[in-house]
């Protein structure tokens, strides 16, 4: 697509992105239509074959692309989807070939379209040869930004560029617009403060979660015929599972739990016997047959964090955070890639509406829209975990509750099961669950619950 050029505030007409994961992918593509030159900038190098890189470790864990996501990158990225899967990807049915069990209970299966199942290497890889073979992209590697350029009222002018451990060889590039997608360590808003502007308020919710997972090489049929198998934590056990089929028939198992007493061990003599208690015999049993294929790889993520930029009074021009800088949610709910794409889509929204001048401010305000509900949805199930400090135990308790009957209800109504997949994937609003349908089937499963076993998946072990 050829951009129709927008009037930059200094006549470059050029847009710098810093980083090139997910968001700053999808933020370039978006600039892509609106400045004749986009630069992507990133710190890392990336490897002939796609592995686990420094700048994104949690790269190594389960990530799969929900619909939701899926249908925003195939509005920028036309046969995104299907590429992967020629490719070697995963297409999985939601919810007929997946079986999730939130909250101790299995969602109604019901088909719901497709899930794309890859490794993060393998999804970033292929998005970033999209970028890259677009005509005005430029990818430039090995730098990382050391400050903004700022020239007066005229806010960010451009940014300054140096090679890792290299900070007195300085490069300085002009830009109309430089994007920082830096992820949760993105120096946008501190930023804020050396240019003499407000740093934005922070939202923060400890969650204490860490991760562990392998790769391995199944036998065909050795798991059975679903695609993946999602356990989710509960009050009373807050550790999880999710093992899924990716890229050329490689599976991946990631164990999690809140808490440091819930922590997944980090050695392969202890890995399974963590999800004793997760995954039904037959799965842990062919796992244990199967032939690993990586490491161990483990990762912490303490907090969730929402910077509220758009309540901002006064915005530097030229200047503007996307994805994890902005919100980065519980890696858990696997809505994190989704909402870098839609906070893109809210970009490209905004540079259509009224182009680069006063482009901060009307762009965290959709951004703000984009993330509100993911953000809601992620923090009410993580305060409804007693591991989770700063919730009152009764307003912990009723949202407890609250969600115990949710999946009481899904669980046998394929109506509920759908509102339930639709928030989770980002496939349509949380808002959904309060349709008066929904709520009177929630309504008729609110009870004290039953006390049960709580362990491996209900009615297969």
């Amino acid at each position: 697509m050829n951009p129709v050029p927008i009037r930059g505030r200094r006549g470059t007409n050029h847009a710098i992105v810093l980083g090139a994961g997910i968001g700053g992918l999808c933020a370039a593509r978006a600039l892509s239509g609106a400045f004749e030159r986009v630069t992507v900038v990133e710190r890392d190098t990336f490897p002939a074959v796609p592995g686990v890189r420094r700048g994104v470790p949690q790269g190594a864990h389960v990530h799969s692309l929900t619909p939701g996501g899926a249908q925003i990158l195939e509005e920028s990225f036309s046969g995104f989807v299907e590429e992967l899967a020629a490719a070697g990807g995963t297409l999985a049915g939601a919810l007929d070939e997946l079986d999730i069990v939130f909250f101790g209970l299995r969602l109604r299966q019901v088909p719901l379209g497709r899930v794309l199942q890859v490794s993060r290497p393998f999804l970033e890889d292929r998005l970033r040869a999209r970028v890259q073979a677009l005509p005005n992209v430029d990818l430039r590697t090995g730098l990382e930004a050391t400050a903004p350029v700022a020239t007066g009222s005229a806010g960010v002018t451009g940014v300054r560029l140096a090679r890792p451990g290299e900070a007195d060889v300085v490069e300085s590039v002009d830009a109309d617009l430089v994007v920082d997608a830096m992820g949760r360590a993105g120096r946008g808003a501190a930023w804020h403060r050396s240019l003499g502007y407000e740093e934005p308020a922070t939202q923060r919710l400890h969650v204490g979660v860490a991760y562990a997972s392998r790769r391995y090489r199944v036998p065909p049929g050795a798991l059975g015929a679903a695609k993946g198998v999602l356990i989710g934590a509960t009050q009373a056990r807050p550790r999880g599972a999710v093992l899924t089929q990716q890229e050329n028939d490689a599976w991946v198992l990631s164990l999690y739990g809140f808490g440091k007493d819930n922590h997944p061990p980090g050695t392969p003599e202890e890995f399974l016997g963590f999800a004793d208690g997760l995954l039904v015999a037959d799965t842990r049993a062919a796992l244990r047959d199967a032939e690993p294929i990586s490491g161990i790889s483990s990762f912490r993520y303490p907090a969730s964090v929402r910077r509220d930029f758009h309540r901002l009074r006064r915005l530097p021009e030229g200047l503007i955070s996307i994805g994890d800088a902005v919100c980065s949610l519980n890696p858990i709910y696997g809505a994190g890639m989704a909402v870098a794409a839609l906070e893109a889509k809210a970009l490209r929204a905004c540079l259509d509406d009224g182009g680069v001048e006063g482009l901060p401010r009307r762009f965290y305000r959709e951004a703000a829209r984009a993330v509100r509900l993911p953000w809601l949805f992620s923090t009410m199930a993580d305060r409804s975990m007693p591991q989770v400090p700063g919730t009152h135990p009764v307003l912990a308790g009723l949202l407890a509750n609250a969600f115990r009957a949710t999946m009481r209800a899904a669980a046998s109504d394929a109506r509920v099961a759908a509102a339930v997949w639709n928030a989770v994937s980002l496939t349509g609003s949380p808002a959904e669950l309060a349709r008066p349908r929904v709520m009177a089937s929630v309504l008729r499963h609110w009870s004290p619950p039953r006390t049960a076993t709580v362990g491996a998946l209900p009615g297969k072990d």
